[in-house]
């Protein structure tokens, strides 16, 4: 075990869940519990106690006892599972503790972890007396702290020590990662100022400071300190166990038998992290420095919808929104939603296109495939043609304009030169002020407004209500605006059914043609809508 007052907490289980729904293979949960076991970690926290049953998660999501009983967990260590204040502080609480928890006596479980934002630690006070009613050793960890100043820290820990009963250890989180050894040591000393509690650090490693936040923290008089095999946990992840297992043994700090808990991190741990990815690069570090929170930067690395530019504008563009401190499971489409929030833009569109088709060439490879035809079609038809967002397959020379929406896409089609002439269809008052700026620069600029409002579909003649932040949206109000006789799309193949991506889009053009917009594909597409003959005479 660890020597002194230093308590190692592993909480791997618990915050890798996050990569795989919290779906550990059993085997894998048992070797892990061995070798920590073996290795002397006297802290290992399970897994988390959600009440949310509406979606599937795996069981140490939940840790139930029946669940539990079907683990041979190692003696030595303490148990733990954490709870998210959001889930209990409700009218439900008391039930919800009732069918979550059992006595402490009657559980394997010895140690409850509330885990809330700084707005909710006013309100925990009845959480933690129900707990150490049913026996439980609890520790309350304090979210975000890095966003609170002195003063508010400090009127938190009086409340936590006026209002609430006594409990065993009072934590804080670098929940963004974005946390210097000054800054940890500065927030140690404030709660030991104010509450003769054990301290606990749970680092983030984000700008690869976990590691030093971690021993900064135990110098400064904390006693509790959190930590994952390999770092997995949610985004870049944190500390690694098993570089501060080497740090603590070195310094005299533990007798941690450091072997047995590399074995578990060069184990399965280490082939997970090449299959999920986490751990910290420029993108959870850059997300770090402007305090973004790095769910966001997580879910963009794993689709293949963004580019490195996409991704890294998007952390800039956050950065500098009210968004960036919280997440929710909504897409990171819905974050920049409320960006689009300007209706009307400073360009006319009415009958601008009165009886002239239009064509949309999206980057579906159907487009690629049938580009000529398209292009003929086009010609024959007298139609105008608009490409939503760029590519890199389509000739800008072929096009009558582009439409785009978004502000990581247009940073990266505002660099491609050979689009420089191409018109412009965005909304300004949706754009970040650089790049506003690099988009007024241009030739020609149509200042098309845009407001994200969900289930609305409407035209306004400078601008729109579209249901989802998407630039086919834009594109097909701004047809029925301009009243265009025919809408045809080019290259919108589709996603599989269940996606996301597919409900959002075949919503959009469901409500468009609704709207009185004639929608029609030129290229096969998975959404329901008509087909009209490409190759065939018109």
């Amino acid at each position: 075990m660890t020597t002194g007052s230093v308590n190692l907490l592993d909480c791997t289980l618990r915050d890798g869940g996050y990569y795989n729904a919290w779906d550990f293979d059993a085997d894998l949960a048992e070797s892990y519990f061995e070798q920590l076991a073996l290795g002397g970690v006297n802290i290992i926290e399970i897994g988390f106690r959600f009440t949310d049953q509406s979606k599937f998660y795996g069981p140490f999501a939940h840790t139930s006892e029946e669940f539990l009983a079907t683990l041979n967990l190692p003696e030595g260590p303490t148990y733990g599972v954490m709870l998210n204040a959001s889930d209990y502080l409700t009218d439900a609480m008391e039930d919800d503790i009732h069918r979550n928890f059992v006595p402490a006596s009657e559980s394997p479980i010895s140690l409850v972890r509330i885990a809330a934002h700084i707005r909710q630690i006013p309100e925990c006070g009845p959480l933690i007396a129900r707990l150490k009613e049913l026996g439980y050793m609890v520790g309350l960890n304090i979210m975000q702290i890095s966003q609170a100043d002195d003063e508010k820290v400090r009127e938190l820990v009086r409340t936590i020590e006026e209002d609430f009963v006594d409990f065993e250890a009072l934590y804080f989180a670098d929940s963004l990662g974005n946390m210097r050894p000054e800054d940890v040591r500065r927030v140690v000393e404030l709660l030991r100022e104010q509450s003769d509690k054990a301290i606990g650090f749970h680092g983030h490693d984000n700008i690869c400071l976990g590691v030093s936040n971690s021993l900064c923290a135990i110098e400064a008089g904390a006693t509790w300190v959190d930590a994952t095999i390999t770092g997995m946990g949610r985004g870049a992840g944190n500390t690694q166990t098993e570089y501060l297992a080497i740090e603590l043994k070195n310094r005299g700090l533990s007798d941690l038998k450091c072997l047995h808990i590399h074995q578990a991190a060069t184990g399965e741990f280490s082939a997970m992290q090449k299959d999920y990815g986490w751990g910290t690069n420029l993108y959870y570090y850059e997300a770090g420095l402007r305090a973004v929170h790095p769910s966001y930067v997580q879910q963009m690395l794993q689709t293949d919808r963004f580019e490195p530019i996409d991704i890294l504008s998007m952390i800039s563009t956050l950065g500098d929104s009210d968004h960036n401190l919280s997440y929710s499971e909504k897409n990171i489409e819905s974050a920049f939603a409320s960006f689009l929030n300007k209706p009307h833009g400073t360009t006319e569109m009415k009958g601008r296109w009165t009886g002239r088709p239009v064509v949309l060439i999206a980057g579906g490879p159907n487009a690629r495939r049938h580009s000529k035809a398209i292009e003929a079609f086009a010609h024959r038809n007298q139609a105008l043609k608009l490409a939503v967002n760029a590519n890199d397959f389509y000739d800008p020379s072929q096009v009558d304009g582009i439409v785009c929406v978004h502000p990581a896409r247009l940073l990266s089609y505002l660099r491609k030169k050979d689009w420089a002439h191409v018109p412009l269809y965005t909304s300004l008052a949706a754009m970040p002020d650089d790049v506003a700026g690099d988009i007024e620069k241009r030739t020609e600029v149509v200042d098309y407004g845009v407001c994200v409002e969900a289930d609305r579909f409407e035209t306004l003649g400078d601008g729109c209500y579209i249901p989802s932040p998407l630039a086919a949206g834009v594109a097909l109000a701004m047809a029925l605006d301009a009243n265009a006789s025919q809408v045809f799309l080019a290259g919108f193949d589709g996603f599989d059914g269940m996606a996301r991506e597919y409900r959002e889009m075949q919503s959009l053009l469901d409500q468009a043609a609704e709207a009185g917009c004639q929608i029609s594909s030129l290229t096969e597409t998975h959404f329901h809508v008509p087909m009209a003959s490409l190759y065939g005479v018109a």
